[in-house]
């Protein structure tokens, strides 16, 4: 579906480009252009979220705490410029990652402030995917021939499906294994701003930085817990914030060919929130959802044009 979305986003983009060029800027001298970035990435991310026993943070204060470490693996993403009426530019970024490898413990406490360990268990995550999505319009500051900034605001969904599986799993397939699943929606507004600086004719430098205001909602099944319902066990929902750091490098060989490689950094977290849990018997237990956390980062490569 995501695939689709993006193809027919792909398509916009090109009929509008075909429809604009022979409309100009202000200045007459500058065509409404489309600019894609396509390339190859790897990311690593840490992620974790807790409950406490009730409704009002206490019996006790955390009951149970799941942390993902090291989730790494490799993936590709597209970035869609298009300059609508230059100096107003619309966009449209795409990224997703699979999962390879990573760590993830549960562990449940009997007293407050993480004592008295009644459950622990370390468990493999080296399944799932996580995907980005954001659509954003801006408006582009010429401010002198170095340098253009460019605040822009938009809307994205972030989203983590996450696996819990055992390290040495069953090869009989009659005996049912460990392979309770996570998934996590962020989504919400955000605001931010670019900076280009043109290095010499050929090199150029990009930096971005934003802020998210998010919404948070997860579904989880605990699969090999006989008394929760399936396929949502529980729920987790609340609000949060977050915020996106990139640094990236370009080198033109022409005016439509580059190539480019970036870093990127990001951050979200969110305030307490509700946990429902979905026993089989039909009963909902609702508990506080104290917070989730994450943040990642990641490395890419790939090549840009300028139509």
């Amino acid at each position: 579906m995501r695939f689709y979305l993006f193809l027919v986003l792909f398509a916009i983009a090109l009929s509008a480009r075909s429809q604009s060029t022979a409309v100009y800027s202000k200045s007459g001298d500058e065509k409404c252009n489309v600019e894609f970035n396509v390339y190859g990435a790897y990311s690593v991310q840490d992620f974790d979220w807790s409950i406490a026993g009730n409704s009002m943070g206490q019996n006790p204060n955390i009951l149970s705490e799941v942390k993902w470490k090291n989730i790494k693996g490799p993936g590709m993403g597209l970035d869609i410029r298009l300059n609508i009426w230059s100096p107003i530019f619309l966009k449209v970024s795409y990224q997703s990652s699979f999962i390879k490898s990573g760590k993830v413990s549960d562990t449940d406490y009997a007293s407050d402030n993480r004592t008295n360990t009644s459950y622990h268990a370390d468990l493999n995550s080296n399944e799932g995917f996580t995907y980005t999505y954001a659509v954003a319009g801006g408006y582009e500051f010429k401010i002198n021939p170095f340098l253009k900034l460019s605040p822009f605001a938009g809307y994205l969904k972030d989203a983590q499906h996450l696996h819990l599986k055992d390290f040495n799993e069953e090869s009989d397939p009659a005996v049912k294994t460990l392979n309770s699943t996570y998934q996590a929606n962020w989504t919400g507004p955000m605001i931010g701003i670019e900076a280009d600086f043109r290095l010499s004719n050929q090199l150029s430098l990009r930096g971005m930085v934003n802020y998210k205001q998010l919404k948070y909602k997860a579904t989880a099944d605990w699969n090999l817990i006989d008394s929760f319902e399936h396929p949502v066990s529980f729920r987790h929902t609340a609000n949060g914030y977050g915020t996106d750091g990139l640094l990236q490098l370009n080198f033109r060989f022409t005016s439509i060919l580059s190539v480019f490689a970036r870093g990127n950094y990001s951050y979200a977290n969110t305030g307490k929130g509700t946990d429902e849990l979905f026993l089989i018997d039909g009963k909902v237990v609702q508990s506080q959802f104290n917070s989730a956390k994450r943040h990642g980062a990641g490395l890419a490569a790939g090549i840009g044009l300028n139509l």
